[in-house]
């Protein structure tokens, strides 16, 4: 039975720059190949890779980051793990939006975190007026959040983009009642419209305060296993003494070198011709949406990101709609996975950036026939 998996982070195999890799591998092998003899405990492999980062974030924000600054790291999971593993204890309070990445409430909850989520608007992001009682409520009972943890831009899964508005209050808050920021800018860079997004929090407020994470895995694949994190020079010594010591043994110099060399000249080519492929599949993807389940779903138009968030009718079973949607090999990712308190809400998350445009429009009929069956 054929499959429709519109699941996980994927990006599409058509703009990933095979040639361009093999090139650069070659290029940077010749003349730094010698120095993988190094364990990375020994040896930094990411100073180009680091230049790469600073210069991305300056490319939109209009500064560059610290190089002084900058992990990188396995991924941005580890870039979130990190700083919970060395600034966190357990029964620590964490404060999110009430939808969020599942991967970072599973992070949360193996460290034996509180999670506090904030309701979000799915087209402009966390309710300040709402963190803000949420803080004053918490700080009434003596509980100090560590960290408050926004994904401001196409914020996942919902593809929200936190306001300006909200970026300066969010900022403020956090300043008033003393808690860091732990900003995840996964999505950076996958803008699928014209109209950019604001400044960072990092950007706009004291970077003292605020942990930025950033990865490589959306604008080029997830298997490279390269993400970021630019962290306050007072957090550095726990957070590298945790790096050199995790149970990766250290993240991957070749990956480094090669993603270096080839984004080091074609960053921002790459990234136009990558975004275009994206948006045309999200076209589709929002066109069979319209065509199959527009009398009976609403969902977002994400402007950017890799994700569309579905909201079934209310009559809708999803158990029932799970077992349906499975025999007809339909994947997707359940609301609940993405919720702080883990309720069953009757919503979906689709990734379909890597299917092709023929596989999300079928699967997109198939599904809608669940739904229906389902409701």
């Amino acid at each position: 039975m054929k499959e429709y998996q519109f699941t996980g982070g994927r990006t599409p195999p058509e703009s990933l720059p095979v040639q361009g890799l093999i090139d650069a591998a070659a290029r940077v092998l010749k003349r730094r190949g010698e120095l993988l003899v190094h364990y990375p405990s020994q040896f930094d492999y990411h100073d180009e890779l680091k230049k790469v980062v600073s210069k991305r974030f300056e490319h939109r924000e209009g500064t560059p980051l610290p190089l002084e600054d900058i992990i990188v790291t396995t991924g941005s999971m580890q870039a979130i793990t990190l700083p919970i593993q060395a600034l966190t204890k357990p029964g620590d309070t964490i404060v999110t939006e009430e939808l969020t990445y599942m991967g970072s409430l599973e992070c949360f909850r193996h460290y034996g975190l509180k999670v506090e989520g904030i309701p979000l608007d799915p087209v402009n992001g966390m309710d300040t007026d709402t963190l803000e009682d949420t803080l004053r409520s918490l700080a009434a009972r003596g509980i100090k959040p560590r960290f408050i943890y926004p994904i401001p831009n196409y914020q996942n899964p919902t593809g929200a983009v936190l306001s300006l508005p909200c970026r300066k209050r969010l900022i403020e808050l956090a300043q008033d009642y003393e808690v860091l920021i732990l900003e995840d800018d996964c999505y950076g860079d996958t803008d699928l419209e014209p109209v950019r997004v604001p400044p960072s929090l990092y950007a706009l407020g004291d970077p003292q305060a605020v942990l930025f994470l950033g990865s490589f895995s959306k604008i080029l694949a997830p298997g490279v296993r390269l993400g970021y994190l630019c962290a306050p020079q007072r957090f550095l010594p726990q957070l590298l003494e945790l790096k050199r010591h995790g149970q990766d043994a250290g993240t991957s110099g070749l990956s480094s070198f090669i993603v270096a060399e080839y984004l080091r000249d074609n960053l921002w080519s790459h990234i136009e011709r990558h975004t275009r492929v994206i948006r045309e599949k999200r076209d589709t993807t929002l066109g069979a949406l319209e065509e199959h389940l527009g009398d009976c779903a609403t969902w977002t138009r994400p402007r950017g990101g890799l994700v569309i968030w579905v909201e079934l009718p209310f009559t809708a079973d999803m158990d029932r709609l799970g077992q349906l949607a499975e025999e007809r090999g339909v994947r997707y990712t359940r609301g609940r996975e993405f919720h702080a308190r883990g309720e069953d809400i009757k919503c979906l998350r689709l990734s379909y950036a890597h299917m092709s445009h023929e596989d999300i429009s079928e699967g997109v009929r198939l599904l809608a026939e669940c739904v229906r069956e389902a409701s």
